[in-house]
């Protein structure tokens, strides 16, 4: 099955006319319009540049397209607010649920096309530095030295690149992993522009003492094949057969280099350290990038968790690469998965006290009032543990939802719209510790319902003595209140306070021995 069938069958029956309608529109444009399927799910379309990408998901169609200021009466065409944070080319979105949407989109995709065939041919004569003209970009083909490596199945060519065949238009491609698609298999964290701007500047600045260095490879991969010729040990690499290669390791030293030349166009002689994998599914680039950013620099914890929590979702369904055995256990036991989907559930769900107050993988910083990470931990740590009741219900929806009912119940006893610091890391942590008492009282019954939770939390609080008495009031967890003091020491002292007087509350008045 070749890329645009597959794609075609990842749709839901219903959404397959809807494919079938856009990609025929759009090919009426022009004849010369070429359809060129990429992994996770995309068709672009293209005459000399991309000017149209179509992203297949299950329950609809989106296509991205510029923005051609073309009127929207429906007011359906969205801007798409991460695209240049992303280093996407395409700002505006439509989504397509049925053949009357595909038939509204296409004025915009067809202004999309004209103009983009229009600033190609002003370009055409003067093609930006570092650049071939469009025309000799479509059918670029590079050769160079290169050493073949093989590690197992897997197929290295270690070479070097100048950096104007590296920034060519099409010849790499950031799988930047987007935490708003149900269904995106992106990998990649954020670019850190600030951190490819000082990569720039140290190149630059090391031009005319041609002292700049960067020993480092990047790390690139396909899931095609790379022609190797054994006798002058070269690789030839076709752009419109092969391109884009997706980047495992490097994105920052790319950007930095991309932006260095713009500044100096010396750079695009500076020849760059590469590895090349070929043949090289998209999951296993997923796990080759877990791989390279856990086992020898840092990459965000939240980002870490999604590619485990895909890995264990593929575990018995693809096959995955050799990996660390730590990793492996993590991806085995599921317990990252279930965490990340206890706090999609909480995040997602309008009725939540957490609606949209968790920060997610890539995320903005201003987003949210706890990184994903942080809560996905300390439901690992307490909550899905064999002590706490809430692993024997055996149903994962139920789980989430007593979990979500405890949280309601949470809010309603103390939220009283102030109690800034019950949603950061303090809150989290102690009621993650505290719900495996809390639901060991509530399993004999069995009712897990808020006003059940509420009574019981109320009674509770109202038998905490000591220091941590005002845990049960919102004064307590407001800004600049003791809540916010208290270090993960302390919210141990806490949790095991509230214990007790779940205990004393339930506990009898008389006591026969």
């Amino acid at each position: 099955m070749g890329l645009i069938e597959d794609h075609i069958s990842y749709a839901k029956p219903h959404i397959r006319p809807v494919l079938d309608s856009i990609r025929t529109n759009i090919h009426a444009l022009d004849s010369r319009i070429v359809e060129r399927p990429t992994p996770r799910q995309r068709i672009v379309f293209l005459v000399d540049r991309i000017f149209a990408e179509v992203k297949v998901q299950k329950d609809c169609v989106l296509v991205r397209f510029f923005d051609c200021a073309v009127p929207d009466p429906r007011q359906v065409v969205l801007h798409i607010e991460h695209a240049e944070k992303n280093g996407w080319q395409h700002n505006k979105e439509v989504r397509l649920t049925d053949l009357e949407m595909a038939h509204y989109a296409m004025p915009f995709i067809e202004a999309s096309f004209r103009t983009q065939r229009s600033a190609t041919t002003r370009a055409r004569s003067v093609p930006r530095f570092g650049q071939q003209p469009e025309t000799e970009i479509a059918m670029a083909t590079i050769t160079i030295p290169a050493a073949r490596v093989r590690q197992g199945d897997l197929t290295l060519y270690t070479t070097a690149l100048k950096v104007r065949d590296l920034i060519r238009p099409g010849f790499y491609n950031v799988e930047t992993l987007d935490p708003s698609a149900e269904d995106d298999k992106g990998y990649q964290r954020l670019l850190n522009k600030g951190r490819a701007k000082k990569l720039a500047d140290y190149v630059v600045k090391g031009q005319d003492a041609r002292d700049a260095f960067l020993p480092t490879s990047v790390f690139l991969a396909t899931d095609k094949s790379v022609a190797f010729d054994e006798v002058g040990n070269t690789i030839t690499i076709e752009l419109a057969g092969v391109g884009p290669f997706n980047v495992v390791d490097g994105q920052h030293r790319l950007e930095g280099l991309k932006v260095a030349a713009e500044k100096d166009t010396r750079v695009l002689d500076f020849e760059v350290p590469v590895n090349i994998a070929i043949n090289l599914p998209t999951l296993h680039q997923m796990c080759h990038f877990l791989i390279v950013n856990s086992t020898q620099k840092s990459v965000d914890k939240s980002v870490e968790q999604r590619i485990v929590a895909r890995l264990t979702e593929a575990l018995d369904i693809e096959d995955l690469p050799s990996l660390p055995r730590w990793i492996l256990n993590t991806v085995e036991r599921g317990e990252v998965d279930k965490a990340v989907k206890y706090v999609d559930y909480l995040n997602d769900q309008p009725d939540s006290p957490w609606h949209n107050k968790i920060r997610k993988a890539n995320d903005d910083a201003g987003v949210g009032r706890i990184n994903q990470s942080s809560f996905a931990q300390s439901i690992v740590k307490y909550v899905l543990t064999a002590n706490n009741p809430i692993s024997a219900v055996s149903d994962f929806d139920k789980e989430r939802k007593i979990f979500l009912n405890y949280w309601k119940a949470i809010s309603n006893t103390i939220d009283d719209g102030d109690s800034e610091t019950l949603y950061k890391y303090g809150g989290v942590e102690l009621f993650c510790q505290f719900s495996v008492p809390f639901f060991m009282k509530l399993q004999t019954s069995g009712n897990y319902r808020v006003d059940t939770m509420e009574s019981l939390l109320k009674s509770c609080f109202d038998n905490v003595e000591g220091e941590y008495a005002g845990v049960g009031h919102p004064e307590w967890w407001r800004t600049g209140g003791q809540a916010g003091r208290l270090n993960s020491g302390a919210l141990r002292l806490v949790a095991y306070e509230m214990a007790r007087a779940l205990n004393k509350s339930s506990m009898a008045d008389t006591i026969q021995v």
